[in-house]
C-alpha cells in the first residue's frame, strides 16, 4: 500500500548517487538498521530526487552529486547529511554525532575526498538500483524507470583549501624528514666492488650526502638556544631520540607546514598530480625498503642481538635495564631474530616493485608497528625513527585504504589500481629505469650480504668461540694478605662473567656489577672499569691460563692488590643450555 504524500512529507530523506557502489551500499546499511522505516529513499539521478530539493527551497545542481540528506532541520550535505541519517537511526549510531566536535572543515575535506574518487576506488553501475518490493514503498523514485547513464551525471565539486593542503603537507614532511635521501643511495653503491675504485666518487658522495647536515644541524641547535633555552648539538650516543633529535623533528615539521602552505597556495583548488605523487610514493618506497633490508639482513645473518654474554648470564634479573631485558629477550633466541629479520626483508623486497607496493607496504606496517611498540615500552632510544617507519608505510598504504576497507569490511567490489608506467618510465627509457632499478637492488642486496657475511666472521656465528669468555666460580680470592672468607662480603668475588665488551663481577654479599673490559690477549692484561668512566690509565690485572679453563688474575682492584683464581663453569646457563624441545610433557618454566 502507497504511503500517502503527507506521511512520505514527514519522513527524513536520503538521496544518494543512485549508480555508486557505495552509495548503494550505504543505503542497504542503512535499511537493515531503520526497522521502523523512518528514513526515506530517493537517487539524485531521479526526478523524485530533483523535485524533493526543489521543494526545499534548494536549486539540485548547486548541490553534490553523490548525498544529500532533507529533514526537519533542511537540506544537508558532506559530512553534515552522514551524521544527520545516524543520528536518526538512534542509538547506538546517534553516538556518532560526537563527530561534530571535529571542525566542518576537516570533516567535509575528508568526504570530499571520498566522494571525489568513489567510483575509482568502489566501481559504478551503468543504471540506478531498483529497490525490491519489500522496500519500494520507501524509494520515491520506485516508480519511475531506470534509464541508462552513460556519463557521471555532474562534475564533483573541486576540492577545498584543505583537502588540497593536507596531501601536500604529508608529501611535504615525508621529503623534509627523509632528506638527503635519496642522494644517500649512492652511498650504497660504493658497497659493489670496484665501484668504490672509481677515482674522487667517496667523496663526491660524502660531501652531498654531509651537505644537508651542514645546513639542518645549526638551525636545530639555534632553535634549542633561542627558543627553549637550552644547549643541543648533535651527539653520536647510540641514542636516535635525544634532545637534538626531537630540536631537529620539530625544525622539519615547521618547515613542512611552511612549505606545504606556500605549495597550496599557489594551486588553489587543485589536487597533487599523479606525477607528483607517483614520484613521492617511490621515494618512499625506496627509503623504507633499504632500511628495512638493513635491518632485515642483520638479523637475518643474525648480528642485531648477539646471544646473552656470561656476564649478562649472571647479573640479577631485577638489575636489567628495560632495554637490556629486550635485548637479552630478542638474542636468546637465534632462530626468532631470524624470523623478524625474513619479515623486514620480504616487506623490504616488496616496496622495491611498484605492483608489489602495497602488500609491501601492509608487511611494512606490521613490522614496523611491532618494533615501534618494542622500542616504546622497553625505553629503546630509537622511538623516532622506528616510528616515522611505520609512518612512511601508513603514507603508502593510505590511497588504497578505501578499496582495502570495501573488500575486507564491508563486502564492496573494490576497483583496481590503474597501472600506468612510471613518469620516468615512458617509451625508450622504460630499459634504463629498469636497469638503474636493478642496480640499486643489487646494490643494497650485495652490501648487505657481504657486510652480514664479514661481521658474521668477526664478531657473529662463524667467529671461532674466544676460550677466556665464560662464566668462571671462584676458587682463590686473596686481598691485601686477606685470603678468602677472610675479606669483607662486600669486596670478596664468587663469580665472574667475561665476555670481549664486559664482565660481571657478583660478590659475595650478593651484588654484581656489570662493568666494561679492556682485554690484550697478545700482552695477557685485563681490566674492568665502571660502565660510566673512561678505561685505566694502566692495565689492572695480568692474567695466565696455567690449564684449560683455569684463569688466573693478580693485580689491583679498587686500589687493593688483588690475586684470583677463577675456574670456568662448564654447566654454563639454562637460558642458553637449555635449547628448543618439539615435546614438552610439562611446561619447563624457571
Amino acid at each position: 500500500m502507497e504511503p500517502e504524500e503527507s506521511d512520505r512529507a514527514s519522513h527524513p530523506l536520503m538521496l544518494f548517487d543512485g549508480v555508486c557502489n557505495l552509495c548503494n551500499a550505504a543505503v542497504q546499511w542503512v535499511l537493515a538498521r531503520d526497522r521502523a522505516g523512518k528514513i526515506h529513499f530517493a537517487s539524485l539521478q531521479s526526478q523524485a530526487g530533483r523535485d524533493a530539493i526543489e521543494t526545499a527551497g534548494v536549486d539540485p545542481d548547486s548541490l553534490p552529486d553523490s548525498f544529500v540528506l532533507i529533514d526537519e532541520h533542511g537540506v544537508r550535505t558532506r559530512a553534515e547529511a552522514a551524521l544527520g541519517v545516524a543520528t536518526h537511526l538512534g542509538l547506538p549510531y546517534s553516538l556518532l554525532g560526537a563527530a561534530r566536535v571535529v571542525p566542518a572543515a576537516i570533516r567535509d575535506a575528508i568526504y570530499s575526498l571520498v566522494a571525489r574518487n568513489r567510483y575509482r576506488w568502489f566501481g559504478r553501475e551503468s543504471t540506478c538500483m531498483l529497490p525490491t518490493a519489500e522496500v519500494a514503498g520507501r524509494f520515491l523514485d520506485a516508480d519511475e524507470p531506470r534509464p541508462v547513464i552513460a556519463e557521471i551525471a555532474s562534475v564533483p565539486a573541486p576540492p577545498g583549501w584543505l583537502a588540497t593542503w593536507l596531501p601536500r603537507l604529508a608529501i611535504t614532511y615525508l621529503l623534509v624528514y627523509i632528506a638527503p635521501f635519496p642522494l644517500t643511495l649512492l652511498s650504497w653503491l660504493l658497497q659493489i666492488p670496484g665501484v668504490a675504485a672509481i677515482p674522487g666518487l667517496t667523496a663526491v658522495v660524502g660531501f652531498i650526502t654531509g651537505l644537508h647536515s651542514m645546513i639542518m644541524n645549526p638551525i636545530a641547535s639555534q632553535v634549542g638556544v633561542t627558543v627553549f633555552g637550552v644547549d643541543a648539538s648533535p651527539q653520536f650516543t647510540g641514542s636516535g631520540d635525544t634532545t637534538f633529535n626531537h630540536l631537529d623533528l620539530l625544525v622539519d615539521a615547521v618547515l613542512a607546514v611552511v612549505i606545504s602552505a606556500i605549495w597550496a597556495f599557489q594551486k588553489r583548488g587543485i589536487a597533487v598530480s599523479a606525477t607528483t605523487w607517483d614520484v613521492s610514493r617511490t621515494v618512499a618506497r625506496y627509503y623504507l625498503g633499504t632500511f628495512l633490508l638493513t635491518y632485515g639482513w642483520v638479523k637475518a645473518f643474525p648480528l642485531q642481538f648477539p646471544l646473552p654474554s656470561p656476564d649478562r648470564m649472571i647479573q640479577p634479573y631485577g638489575d636489567s635495564s628495560p632495554m637490556g631485558l629486550a635485548w637479552t629477550f630478542l638474542g636468546a633466541s637465534v632462530g626468532y631474530q631470524i624470523f623478524a629479520g625474513l619479515a623486514e626483508l620480504l616487506g623490504g623486497y616488496l616496496l622495491l616493485w611498484r605492483r608489489t607496493t602495497l602488500l609491501g607496504a601492509l608487511v611494512s606496517f606490521a613490522v614496523m608497528s611491532n618494533v615501534f611498540a618494542i622500542n616504546l615500552f622497553f625505553d629503546v632510544p630509537v622511538k623516532l625513527f622506528s616510528g616515522h617507519l611505520a609512518l612512511v608505510a601508513v603514507f603508502l598504504i593510505v590511497s588504497d585504504l578505501p578499496r582495502l576497507g570495501a573488500a575486507l569490511l564491508t563486502d564492496l567490489p573494490a576497483m583496481p589500481r590503474p597501472r600506468t608506467p612510471f613518469w620516468m618510465a615512458r617509451g625508450w627509457r622504460r630499459g634504463r629505469v629498469m636497469a638503474v632499478h636493478m642496480l640499486c637492488i643489487a646494490a643494497l642486496t650485495t652490501a648487505h650480504v657481504n657486510g652480514g657475511i664479514a661481521a658474521s666472521r668477526s664478531r657473529g656465528v662463524l667467529t671461532e668461540p674466544n676460550p677466556l669468555h665464560g662464566i668462571y666460580r671462584v676458587e682463590r680470592f686473596e686481598q691485601e694478605g686477606l685470603t678468602d672468607r677472610e675479606n669483607e662480603d662486600a669486596d670478596r668475588w664468587v663469580r665472574f662473567g667475561l665476555s670481549a665488551f664486559a664482565a660481571t663481577v657478583q660478590r659475595a654479599s650478593g651484588d654484581a656489577v656489570r662493568m666494561r673490559v679492556v682485554l690484550d690477549e697478545e700482552a695477557a692484561t685485563l681490566s674492568v672499569y665502571d660502565r660510566g668512566a673512561q678505561p685505566p690509565g694502566r692495565p689492572m690485572f695480568e692474567f695466565i691460563t696455567p690449564e684449560s679453563g683455569l684463569l688466573q688474575l693478580v693485580g689491583e682492584f679498587e686500589g687493593k692488590a688483588t690475586t684470583i683464581v677463577l675456574r670456568k663453569d662448564d654447566a654454563g646457563a639454562l637460558l642458553t643450555e637449555r635449547g628448543f624441545r618439539w615435546v614438552n610433557e610439562y611446561p619447563f618454566n624457571r
